[in-house]
């Protein structure tokens, strides 16, 4: 990752905002990105970001995720183009800073996995959108050797939009693409985790409806409405899509059709 001096720089440089609007929260700098407003907040992160090297189209969300045990601030950014990255802010004002890969092996709180709150010291504020996540936390046994893994993302209603990955061997690459593939469907729309799979096989049934501007219903998204989505996970492709479908067809007056599947 390039150095982080120009990140803490381009921060350091941030606009001065008046004293009785920062929070006394024990971290400087998170106090003083938290009090802008989020149109600013996402240009100055921005700005952070590509200064420090990384690549990013532009800031879509932003999200505090909370502070460790230690005043370290965590806050969750994603890019445009589905880039997902974890700044850590240290209490101390020029302390160096922390620019993460969402969701990268071994990384800890520093790596995600974004858009939940961390640490016990701080309730995240709401935010919008989410990051690579893995399955399982820091007290979760380990997948043996030679797992294969793979990742479900969907939009929420009324848009179905998906991206799915199963059998790859690169947990965080197999998460990337299918949040990147969403996205890609989803447009500004934020693609949320639905699931990460681990040596199972699984599938994602989508209950959708006619939109009520189309003449008829196909694959193209514009046709349809979105009304909930499934994912079931089991040991063959069968085995998933029933029970998916199963819970789908409790969706009154729905189509429930399968989007994605694999082992």
């Amino acid at each position: 990752m390039p150095t982080m001096r120009r990140i803490l720089l381009a921060l350091a440089s941030l606009v001065a905002l008046p004293i009785a609007a920062q929070a006394q929260t024990g971290n400087p700098l998170h106090d003083q990105l938290s009090a802008l407003n989020e149109p600013t907040r996402r240009a100055e992160v921005f700005r952070a970001i590509t200064g420090s090297g990384a690549s990013c189209q532009a800031i879509i969300a932003t999200y505090f995720a909370g502070f460790d045990q230690g005043r370290t601030a965590y806050w969750d950014m994603r890019c445009r183009e589905g880039s997902l990255y974890r700044m850590s802010l240290p209490p101390q004002r020029f302390a160096r800073l922390g620019l993460s890969v969402c969701g990268a092996l071994g990384g800890g709180i520093a790596a995600g996995p974004c858009f939940q709150a961390v640490g016990t010291t701080a309730t995240a504020q709401a935010g919008t959108g989410m990051g690579v996540q893995l399955a399982g936390g820091a007290a979760s046994a380990a997948p043996p050797p030679n797992s294969r893994f793979g990742a479900i993302y969907a939009t929420d209603a009324p848009m179905a939009a998906h991206g799915f990955g199963n059998g790859a061997t690169d947990r965080l690459a197999v998460n990337t693409a299918a949040v990147r593939s969403c996205q890609s469907m989803a447009g500004r729309v934020p693609c949320k985790f639905l699931g990460e799979i681990v040596n199972r096989c699984a599938v994602l049934v989508q209950a959708v409806s006619r939109h009520p501007n189309a003449l008829v219903m196909t694959s193209d998204l514009s046709t349809m409405v979105l009304n909930r989505n499934f994912s079931a996970t089991g040991a063959t492709v069968r085995e998933a899509e029933a029970e998916a479908m199963q819970a789908c067809r409790g969706v009154a007056g729905a189509t429930c059709r399968v989007v994605a599947s694999g082992c």
